[in-house]
């Protein structure tokens, strides 16, 4: 037989079938770590059993417990009231969290690759001659900014 914990309290309350009870006994007689088990339930159910009886609850109590819960449930949850966060459980606000960060990244990679290619197309504006920049190996603004000026170096203010 396996150790009957599950069937101490049952057992104590009287709850128990005849037979399932006698089995109960027969093991606590052979069983110290269930007679232990059986001796601190005892007194657990004796100490409960002698504290005083809970007060009784004021008059319209239910009552007003029910409109309160009421006007809970239809006050409206808005972002700017920020206590609707300690009521979300833990996981799903971390993966509310996780979309956050998710959707700012979205946002800033596009956005930054935007501002590298205006940057490209803003010195690309600088140049005259797109051939010549391109022979030239024009890399960085400073390059591109020479070659914007090459006309000013070359005699007859243009083409080689």
């Amino acid at each position: 037989m396996t150790h009957p914990r599950e069937d101490l309290t049952a057992l104590i309350d009287g709850a128990l079938p005849a037979t399932r009870a006698a089995e109960v006994r027969t093991h606590l007689g052979s069983c110290p770590a269930c007679r232990e088990e059986e001796a601190r339930l005892r007194q657990a159910l004796s100490a409960l059993a002698a504290l005083p009886p809970p007060p009784e609850l004021p008059p319209f109590f239910a009552t007003r417990l029910e409109a309160r819960l009421r006007q809970e449930r239809a006050r409206p949850r808005t972002l700017l009231a920020w206590r609707w966060i300690l009521q979300v459980p833990r996981p799903r606000l971390v993966a509310i969290a996780g979309g956050v960060a998710a959707l700012a990244i979205a946002v800033a990679v596009p956005a930054r690759s935007y501002l590298e290619t205006r940057a490209m197309v803003r010195d690309l504006d600088l140049l005259q001659d797109y051939e010549t920049a391109s022979a030239l190996d024009v890399d960085t603004p400073e390059d591109a900014q020479l070659v914007a000026h090459l006309d000013q170096l070359l005699p007859s203010g243009g083409r080689p």
